[in-house]
């Protein structure tokens, strides 16, 4: 019985002293409800990206027209988009602007929102960005060949992203998606644009695509003599296109974020195999020698940008400030073509300049 009431009032007295402790806890349990009760009022709502991109049997895929959403970028944080009528970023057409860039991801304006990328940062020229997340250069070439009529008189900037457009022009996929891709053809040394393979099926392959092939190219090798002789095959069909369109061709090469630190080119050289042959400025001097061949401009986009230019935390595509220099970037290529110094013959762009001092310089009594 002594035991049974010691026992009792032990209890008593332990409750008594967890009371604060369950307040403490009831008390964080309403706070927390009541944030995120808060949060789902004032955060802005997303849609995945498989309500923005559509099926699209040239390029596999593009985003959806008349959008004007938010999407959640990977690593990042939540941002608008808005498209227009024909699916690509912004609401300004294609017929009433001076300049239009292909491209991919950094085209589209990936992880900011639409007004706020390069495109819309400067008051002239008029920019038409043509470009999705994913594109390799093969849709760059066919939007350029099927648009050819409507390009007259234009000046196309084509950003070529060295990360991983080169290997994706070899891909069947991407993300899930069937993409056109570059095949050898039947013709000794020949290429061409394999699409197919392309509907609206989901592509079921493991194979998620990203093989991180960047590394490779940048030393000499049968990896990258297939990838740049792809390359070349595709700045060949896009030359050709603009040029029957009457249209001014110049490629902008943006650099893998690797390439412009020490720490990240000390990587790229372990990442090829061969360090002591590893040279990060090589796919800038490969696709220039292409350009040069058919003579095309090209703006070596290391020359004009550094890390600082590049997301801290998901780290592949531009912040504010690389959205800013790169509006500068093309406002300053315009400027050339208005002024007569961007011609069909014209030397490339050397790497370790100032590009388009060098550009102005190349194509000086060029008309």
């Amino acid at each position: 019985m002594v035991r049974f009431v010691i026992a009792a009032g032990a209890t008593a007295i332990s409750l008594v002293l967890l009371l604060p402790v369950f307040a403490m806890s009831a008390a964080i349990w309403v706070f927390v409800s009541c944030v995120r009760a808060v949060s789902r009022v004032l955060e802005r709502k997303f849609v995945p990206w498989s309500e923005l991109t559509t099926f699209d049997a040239a390029l596999g895929w593009r985003p959806r027209a008349g959008i004007d959403a938010h999407y959640l970028a990977h690593r990042d944080d939540i941002f608008r988009v808005v498209t227009d009528s024909d699916g690509w970023p912004g609401r300004r057409s294609l017929d009433d602007s001076a300049v239009i860039v292909f491209g991919d991801s950094f085209a589209f304006g990936y992880g900011v929102d639409t007004g706020r990328s390069f495109a819309d940062l400067n008051p002239r020229p008029a920019i038409k960005a043509m470009g999705a997340p994913g594109y390799s250069m093969v849709q760059s070439v066919i939007l350029m060949e099927q648009l050819a009529e409507r390009l007259r008189g234009k000046l196309i900037v084509w950003f070529v992203c060295l990360e991983n457009d080169l290997e994706d022009n070899l891909l069947p996929a991407m993300g899930g998606y069937r993409a056109p891709f570059v095949r050898a053809s039947g013709t000794a040394g020949g290429w061409e644009i394999a699409a197919e393979h392309v509907n609206a099926t989901p592509w079921r392959s493991r194979d998620s695509g990203w093989k991180r092939m960047f590394p490779k190219l940048c030393v000499p090798g049968p990896i990258a003599d297939r990838v740049f002789a792809v390359s070349e095959y595709l700045i060949g069909r896009a030359s050709a296109a603009c040029a029957r369109a009457g249209a001014h061709l110049v490629v902008l090469t943006i650099p893998d974020p690797t390439q412009l630190s020490y720490a990240g080119r000390g990587r790229l050289a372990t990442l090829s195999g061969h360090p002591a042959l590893c040279d990060v400025d090589l796919p800038d001097k490969r696709l220039g020698e292409i350009c040069k061949r058919y003579g095309v401009p090209m703006v070596v986009g290391k020359d004009h940008l550094t890390s600082r230019h590049y997301k801290r935390i998901e780290g592949l595509h531009w912040n504010r400030e690389g959205h800013r220099r790169v509006a500068d970037v093309v406002a300053r290529l315009y400027d050339s073509f208005k002024a007569g110094q961007l011609g069909m013959r014209t030397s490339i762009v050397p790497s370790g300049r100032d590009g388009l001092a060098a550009l102005h310089e190349s194509h000086a009594g060029l008309r």
